[in-house]
């Protein structure tokens, strides 16, 4: 269950600096594209977290 927590606090935490860094220079890295990315991998975390707690509920 912890790991689904994870994934979704990445998600929102990934979409909410995509959605609001689109104008803000840096230069050594994107905001806009670190947040999409951290969205990206917050959602997959989540994903096979839920994959996990289906498989040890199949058993």
């Amino acid at each position: 269950m912890k790991g689904v927590a994870l994934g979704i606090v990445l998600t929102i935490a990934g979409l909410a600096l995509w959605l609001t860094t689109e104008e803000v220079e840096n230069a050594v890295i994107s905001l806009h594209k670190a947040g999409l990315i951290l969205a990206i991998v917050g959602a997959a975390e989540a994903l096979f977290a839920l994959l996990g707690l289906a498989k040890k509920t199949k058993k």
